[in-house]
């Protein structure tokens, strides 16, 4: 019910978010977020301290953010650097794997057992960002545009009606469609507002 409505109902493409299971509903292909998956791992390492797997996958992970985040931007991953991550991924999960025979998790902090289990099942989906240089490895940038409508929303505690809302989301648009544009960002919201609406390049 959360997702009727929204853009992500009809969306066709490839939908990055943290593991929420509905989402694999929708959209063409699904992208984990990296920088979810490197706070579980922490976690993990902090309540697991005699596992040497969830140590090992997590400066994998900053690697290969790294590696993507600096290639230029008509480039495109090599081929063997891809199949090495990849190697050194699965041989990280087999070591979890071992790790986890040998001692059981607790019923105390299951979340490393079952992030391991993510890793293996969702393998695809946590290195998409390798493969496909249009899939970003986070959903950083939208939760950064998220912030302004929260900062909002604790100003004004509550909207009066749906109407002021889509208002200040319509804004928020506005604004965000500008900051990518060359346009002067004055000029342009003062004819808006003058009813001159400039056609955004």
């Amino acid at each position: 019910k959360g997702i009727e409505g929204t853009p992500a109902e009809l969306y066709s493409g490839t939908l990055v978010h943290d593991h929420d299971k509905t989402f694999y509903k929708y959209g063409r292909d699904h992208q984990e977020c990296s920088e979810h998956v490197l706070r579980y791992l922490l976690d993990s390492i902090q309540n697991e301290p005699d596992r040497s797997w969830n140590k090992q996958m997590r400066p994998l992970i900053q690697e290969m953010i790294h590696y993507r985040n600096n290639l230029a931007s008509d480039a495109f991953p090599q081929e063997e650097e891809i199949l090495s991550f990849e190697r050194r991924y699965d041989e990280i999960l087999d070591l979890a794997q071992s790790e986890y025979e040998d001692i059981p998790p607790s019923d105390y902090f299951p979340d490393g057992y079952n992030l391991f289990l993510r890793f293996r099942e969702y393998r695809h989906n946590h290195l998409l960002f390798l493969h496909d240089m249009n899939v970003p490895a986070t959903n950083n940038l939208s939760e950064r545009l998220l912030r302004g409508y929260k900062r909002k929303q604790k100003q004004v505690m509550t909207f009066r009606s749906d109407e002021s809302l889509q208002h200040l989301c319509d804004c928020l648009g506005v604004l965000s469609s500008l900051r990518r544009s060359d346009a002067n960002m004055y000029h342009t919201l003062a004819n808006i507002f003058n009813r001159h609406l400039p056609a955004l390049t």
